[in-house]
């Protein structure tokens, strides 16, 4: 397995480091790499185990003019071990002063959450598409963050993507992958 970021991540401290704060995990997809959990009748092959979630790479273009119903999930550090979520309307807010981040107003969720993924469209089965991940949130008091997957030069999260899937593993040493140019044109 290999994880896989934005050179730019790994460069700029926080806050800058937002725009940028998403990764790929890739597992390989051979049944001798997993270890089965506490389920025995769960397949051995990851892609007969879980379904794939949707991922809108270019949802954020014109948020502003909508009013999304949105779900984040996360296992938040003050209520581990349990797995939590927060549900409001998506909306923006500037953590920086040169970056527009997607915001949930009302969402308790504190470190450990980071990654957990942002829904819309989600059903009653959980299922839904993925418009953003868990990034950060103030700690006095509630709300949380999340990158925009999607610029006006196009989506640096979808290309960072399609190296996450198209990179073979013998290519990764030491269980990363450092992106360095994607830069949409």
């Amino acid at each position: 397995a290999f994880a896989v970021v934005d050179r730019r991540w790994t460069e700029i401290g926080f806050p800058n480091s937002v725009p940028y704060d998403y990764a790929y995990y890739v597992i390989e997809n051979d049944a001798a790499v997993h270890e089965k959990g506490y389920l025995a009748d769960i397949p051995d092959i990851l892609d007969e185990a879980v379904e794939p979630l949707p991922v809108n790479f270019h949802f954020n273009e014109d948020i502003s003019n909508y009013n999304f119903f949105t779900h984040g999930l996360g296992y938040s550090f003050n209520k581990d071990p349990n797995f939590r979520f927060c549900s409001t309307d998506l909306s923006t807010k500037f953590g920086i002063q040169t970056y527009e981040n997607l915001w949930l107003d009302i969402c308790d969720m504190t470190g450990g959450s980071s990654g957990g993924p942002w829904m819309v469209d989600m059903d009653s089965n959980g299922r839904g598409t993925v418009v953003s991940v868990n990034s950060w949130g103030y700690s006095s008091s509630s709300g949380m963050a999340g990158p925009n997957l999607s610029t006006d030069k196009g989506s640096l999260a979808e290309c960072l993507y399609e190296r996450a899937r198209d990179t073979p593993f013998d290519d990764v040493d030491n269980g990363g992958l450092i992106v360095p140019d994607c830069d949409p044109q």
